[in-house]
Formats: C-alpha cells, sequence, structure tokens
C-alpha cells in the first residue's frame, strides 16, 4: 500500500449523472441495496468505436497505475467499496448504501484481497461507532456532501483498514524476513492490534503468493545484483574501483525504482532503501559475512554520500 493523491473534485461523469441521482434515491427511499447498480459505479459507457468502456475503473486504474490499492500488485481492477455497500461482517449495520457511488468510497482492488473468505469483503471494524444514514444529513435531512467524503467519516469512525487516500502507510506498516524464511511479511508498526496489523488480517496480506512475489523483488532487483557485482570481483573480472563504481550505480538505480509509482510494491521498495538496518535485514542477510559486511558498508556510504 502506498499513499495515493486522488482529486475528489474530478469525479467520473457516470457519479454524477442523473441515472445516479435517480437510482441513488432510490436506493434511499426504499432501503434496498439490491437497487445498486455497478453500472453506475463501475461507470458503464459506450466508446466512439463501439466497445464498452468503464469510466470508473479506467480512471482508478490510471491513478493507481493498474495497482491494487491494497496489496500493490498489478491486477485487473475490481472496484472496491473501502465502506461496504452491501453490508458490515460483525457489526449490526445494513451497509453504506447512501456511499455506493461515492467517489472517495471507490479503491481498485485485486480479487484476492477483496474476495468473500480470504480477503476483505464486507469487514470494515472500526474503533468508535459506525456511522448510519441519518448521521450524515443536514438539519433538512438532505445528505451533507462533506459528511459523505471517506476524509471525514474516518475521522469520526476511526476504522481500522487503512484508506490509501487519507493515511499514510509508511506509519503503520513496515517488512521483515518471514519467520520461516518462505517470504517477506509485510506487518503492522502502531502497536500490536493497531491499524497496521488490522490492515494486513482484513487484506490478508501475508498470503503466501504476495510472500514469495515480495520476496522475487529483493532477490532479481536487489540480492542476484549485488552477488554478481562481488562475484566479477572475486574472479578479477573488475578493479576495487570499479566496484565502487557498480555498487553505487545500483544503489541509485534502486533509489530511482522506489520513486517509481507505476512497479509494484512502492512501499517495499522505499523500506528497503530507507535505512541500512532494512537493507541489512531484507537486501543482504543471506550473503557471507564478509560481503554483507562490504555490501553494507558502501550502503552507509552512499547514503551519506561518501561513495
Amino acid at each position: 500500500m502506498r499513499k495515493v493523491v486522488k482529486d475528489l473534485k474530478n469525479i467520473p461523469a457516470s457519479l454524477v449523472s442523473q441515472e445516479a441521482i435517480d437510482s441513488l434515491q432510490n436506493i434511499i427511499d426504499t432501503r434496498n441495496n439490491d437497487l445498486i447498480k455497478s453500472d453506475i459505479y463501475r461507470g458503464k459507457y459506450l466508446k466512439a468505436n463501439g466497445n464498452k468502456g468503464d469510466e470508473v475503473v479506467e480512471k482508478l486504474a490510471k491513478i493507481y497505475h493498474g495497482k491494487c490499492a491494497y496489496c500493490e500488485e498489478r491486477t485487473l481492477i475490481y472496484i472496491e467499496h473501502y465502506r461496504p455497500k452491501g453490508r458490515v461482517q460483525k457489526a449490526k449495520h445494513s451497509g453504506y448504501f447512501w456511499l455506493c457511488y461515492e467517489w472517495s468510497n471507490l479503491l481498485p482492488t485485486c480479487h484476492e484481497c477483496n474476495k468473500i473468505g480470504g480477503g476483505k469483503a464486507d469487514q470494515f471494524p472500526v474503533s468508535n461507532k459506525h456511522l448510519t444514514f441519518d448521521d450524515c444529513l443536514t438539519n433538512n435531512q438532505k445528505i451533507d456532501p462533506v459528511k459523505v467524503n471517506a476524509a471525514y467519516l474516518n475521522s469520526i469512525e476511526a476504522p481500522y483498514l487503512l484508506h490509501p487516500e487519507i493515511d499514510e502507510p509508511k506509519d503503520f506498516l513496515a517488512f521483515e524476513i518471514d519467520a520461516n524464511k518462505n517470504g517477506v511479511s509485510m506487518i503492522g508498526i502502531d502497536g500490536i492490534g493497531g491499524r497496521g496489523d488490522k490492515t494486513i488480517s482484513i487484506c490478508n496480506l501475508n498470503r503466501q503468493p504476495l510472500l514469495l512475489n515480495r520476496l522475487d523483488y529483493i532477490n532479481d532487483y536487489v540480492n542476484t545484483k549485488i552477488k554478481k557485482i562481488f562475484a566479477k570481483l572475486s574472479k578479477g573480472r573488475i578493479s576495487k574501483e570499479t566496484f565502487r563504481e557498480d555498487m553505487k550505480e545500483l544503489f541509485q538505480e534502486l533509489d530511482n525504482q522506489k520513486m517509481d509509482e507505476k512497479r509494484p510494491f512502492t512501499l517495499l521498495r522505499w523500506f528497503v532503501m530507507e535505512s541500512a538496518d532494512n537493507f541489512h535485514k531484507l537486501a543482504i542477510s543471506n550473503l557471507p559475512k564478509n560481503e554483507q559486511e562490504v555490501a553494507l558498508a558502501f550502503f552507509k556510504a552512499y547514503k551519506n554520500g561518501t561513495l
């Protein structure tokens, strides 16, 4: 998960169309969640060439670079209602039906992060109370545009699930080599049972494929390249000065990659390069001890600008 900026004023046309307005009023009048139209919250439209498109899906895919809002893997985009539109699991709440077409409530996710059984689905635990439709009305019983915004709602409900457009994931999440050395785990850093831990649990962010895919990034883009540089030095194919230059070039490449939001695992790439301790534990801990010491010393020199 990474912090994302979404223009809440640049709302897809389908979400503010007359059809959306009429549909929402019908849903509110009847309190019938079954009347929610996926064609509206997906933004179905007909392209000039006659093919069908999904405006909301396309906008979210562009904003999130085709990645899931939660796990940051590239994916076929599914529309996720941050606050469940139908019901709320383990709560006496019929769902946030009035937010079904609310732009700040819509996120792009992969199937695995949002599926029923093993994903978020309709989970939405809060530390305060779940707000109801009546809580979001003005004095004259109209929907208050301020009170349907996700940031306002979060300030009142204090949900455990992080919202990538509101929260800074760096304050809640970190990474470590899995205890069984089966991959790279995500961990919460805001206390046991805090929002980091809860978000990981709700979206199942330590499922086995994710552990392995994160480890593949570490191995393919960091560890393997460092090993190759050491191998060239040990075989006498490069000088010590060229070794230094190659290491510096690699660190610069990794720094550039951590800024590239189009790549998967933005937060992990940032985390690896954030400190010598992170780099040591995640990127080079499986190297021979003498190579670990050299690589770590070069990394520290790079970070303080003396390499």
